[in-house]
């Protein structure tokens, strides 16, 4: 808790000195004398130097000369200048030459013909995103090639009139191996362990990154959940907590762009089959479509099941009266006796016959309908016993009342 205010500290008091530093009220350093280039106008200052536009006479071309204070920074400008001056990548303005003069330092760099990120207006976070992966591969090539930039921050990334991003002026770049400690650059975009007087490393970079995505996006309206903590993830104040690498972050910018989970920010299932749709709309109405005719199809054999069930109940119950009308007809029969109740057992039998025409094939109902045929065969064969006379009817005639 104690470090994330001193961080916060640190950096409202960054803001302040890149106030303080701006140079608008103030003399911008003058064009130094260099040789085949010829100053034409001012095109911006801050708190470091001031860049013109300047003719290159041997070439006949328009150039950027950035005029660096020799007191902003006390780092050495041979070594970075020559390593600076070989990066050659679409996203980096190119710098075409270096070197010192009296008390400052100077960069001779392509012209870009547009705006800086600072300036321009963005349609939507998305756009802001397709930047930030513009930079991120500029920044993964200059890491590669063992230069810090040390200065990233929207005034020094450029649209040029075309679309294309450029991340420009390395004029406080670094070698990896050397990491300047000094506190060159703009406070506000620096990580907290170089203001606290580290070493600029290529996290340090990734930081500045961060934390002008961040600014960038929160001009627009609404930032979605994912690239805020992409931001976040990028710009966190414990190196630890930031991505490995520049090139960890690009991938997480296209997985953005492209609406797939990303790594800063897992999502829920719901959230996955969300993003899924974005990207493939169709195969997403096609697999909630699959699921509902799945679940209408599970419905139906639910439905089915439960009326066949009962149906095989109503044939049991009736199975069973069957068989108890069945089970009485035999009593008699069994008894010896001419039964009385022959209509009975046809009609037993004719109700069988009727279940076996509705559930044709159930057992119970064909061997009740076969015992009940026998049954009938057997009582057809019974002998008729011949009535006995009532023995009251032979006393009646000797003993009248």
């Amino acid at each position: 808790m104690l470090q994330e205010e001193l961080t916060n500290d640190l950096r409202r008091l960054a803001a302040e000195l890149d106030e303080l530093g701006k140079c608008e009220d103030s003399q911008p350093p003058a064009f130094p004398p260099i040789a085949d280039f010829e100053p034409i106008s001012l095109l911006g200052c801050g708190g470091m130097g001031a860049v013109y536009v300047a003719r290159q006479i041997s070439l006949g071309r328009d150039v950027a000369v950035k005029v660096v204070l020799e007191n902003v920074s006390d780092a050495p400008i041979s070594d970075e200048a020559r390593t600076v001056a070989q990066l050659h990548h679409p996203n980096i303005v190119q710098v075409f030459s270096a070197g010192t003069d009296s008390d400052c330092a100077w960069f001779a760099m392509e012209l870009v013909k547009g705006e800086s990120a600072e300036r321009h207006v963005f349609a939507s976070v998305e756009d802001v995103a397709k930047l930030g992966v513009s930079v991120a591969e500029a920044l993964a090539y200059a890491h590669r090639c063992g230069i810090i930039h040390r200065d990233v921050k929207p005034s020094n990334i450029f649209i040029g009139d075309d679309g294309r991003v450029k991340l420009g002026d390395f004029g406080l770049a670094c070698l990896a191996a050397d990491g300047a400690n000094d506190k060159s650059g703009t406070k506000r975009y620096m990580a907290p362990e170089v203001l606290n007087g580290g070493k600029a490393t290529e996290t340090s970079d990734l930081y500045s990154l961060g934390v002008t995505l961040r600014e960038l996006a929160n001009a627009q309206r609404a930032v979605p959940l994912d690239f805020a903590a992409i931001c976040d993830k990028a710009a966190a104040n414990n190196p630890t907590d930031r991505y490995d690498s520049v090139d960890a972050l690009l991938a997480d910018l296209c997985r953005f762009l492209a609406h797939e989970p990303v790594a800063a920010n897992p999502p829920s299932p719901l959230r996955r089959f969300r993003l899924f749709a974005r990207r493939n709309p169709l195969a997403a109405f096609g697999t909630v479509a699959a699921a509902f005719l799945l679940a209408a199809f599970v419905a139906a054999l639910v439905v089915g099941y439960v009326k066949t069930a009962r149906a095989l109940e109503a044939t049991h119950r009736e199975a069973a009266k069957a068989a108890y009308s069945l089970a009485d007809a035999l009593a008699t029969v069994e008894r010896g006796e001419r039964d009385p109740r022959d209509a009975e057992l046809r009609r037993a039998l004719e109700f069988a016959e009727s279940l076996n025409a509705r559930f044709p094939g159930d057992k119970t109902i064909l061997d009740a309908i076969e015992t009940l045929k026998k049954a009938r065969e057997a009582h057809s064969k019974l002998p008729t016993r011949p009535r006995r006379p009532r023995r009251f009817d032979a006393e009646n005639k000797n003993n009248p009342r």
